[in-house]
């Protein structure tokens, strides 16, 4: 019987043929819009009247613009904490189900990965309700500590709202990836070091973390990539409000478009909001790029 010969070059045309769907779908999608919304960003246009070439007016404008800066500012400090604390629980969460004193491991895991399943929109209603004034959250807090703040009304307290909203919604889709990654380190490593008398806080940094640099970097890089753009929990709670103290990047460039029809102006936005992007994806590419990170 003939041995079937396949040759590298006949096996790449047969994957190309299995993946351009994928690649329409991806260009029709994406792409497409990506490089249409980097034209407009040369335009003034508000859908009514035809579109005027006007160069680089746009970033200029946005240059100058108070309420972009303050937008990107509130974002970088939204994305900022919440990755911190999403990774920082997250990581505390893993090492508290991986450890052999807890009981109900499955239940626990299940309870905090919940969040993650239900929709974003629904979370952000019933949280609205919840820091109302006569809300939950306000009325333990009044309990506990007799005071509480403002949280949907005064703009030094309604971003830290989003904040925990986002970090309670976000940190079980982590946890699980932190989980998987303490999966992966031998056994042998922890018996050995107890062995050589090494208690709990030596084996977490000598053994535990760097054993995680993987899977750390993984989370923290993709966590800030998810967290610049999000959009829809400050729109649902506070509608960017008050005194635009939550008005994140994604929802100043929903707003010039479809609230004040400055289409141009508001591409010229968004392709800030994708070269920021792209500096974290080029550093988290570089990272991964042939196993580097722990090498």
């Amino acid at each position: 019987m003939r041995k079937a010969s396949y040759s590298v070059n006949s096996l790449q045309k047969t994957g190309y043929v299995f993946i351009l769907p994928t690649i329409i779908i991806f260009s029709i999608f994406l792409i497409y819009p990506m490089i249409s919304a980097f034209c407009l960003s040369f335009f003034d246009w508000n859908l009514l009247n035809p579109m005027k070439f006007v160069g680089f007016k746009n970033f200029v404008s946005m240059a100058g613009d108070g309420r972009v800066i303050n937008s990107y500012v509130g974002t970088l400090h939204f994305s900022l904490i919440s990755v911190m604390a999403i990774n920082v629980l997250a990581f505390l969460f893993a090492m508290m189900l991986s450890s052999r004193l807890i009981q109900y491991k499955n239940f626990l895991q299940s309870l905090i990965f919940l969040p993650v399943i239900l929709s974003i929109v629904a979370v952000g209603v019933v949280w609205e309700f919840m820091f109302q004034s006569t809300g939950l959250i306000p009325i333990i807090l009044r309990k506990l500590i007799g005071i509480s703040p403002a949280w949907l009304t005064k703009s030094s307290a309604a971003p830290y709202a989003i904040i925990i909203v986002y970090v309670w919604k976000s940190v079980g889709y982590y946890m699980v990836i932190y989980i998987a990654g303490l999966m992966d380190i031998p056994v042998t490593y922890y018996e050995a070091a107890r062995i050589d008398g090494a208690g709990f806080w030596s084996q977490l940094f000598y053994i535990t973390i760097p054993n995680l640099r993987n899977t750390i970097a993984l989370g923290v890089i993709s966590c800030i990539i998810f967290t610049f753009g999000q959009f829809s929990l400050q729109y649902v709670i506070t509608k960017g409000g008050p005194a635009r103290s939550t008005e994140v990047l994604s929802l100043l460039i929903f707003k010039e478009a479809f609230e004040f029809s400055k289409f141009g102006y508001s591409a010229a936005i968004s392709v800030l909001f994708f070269l920021t992007l792209l500096v974290f994806s080029v550093f988290q590419l570089r990272l991964f790029k042939s196993g580097a990170v722990g090498e």
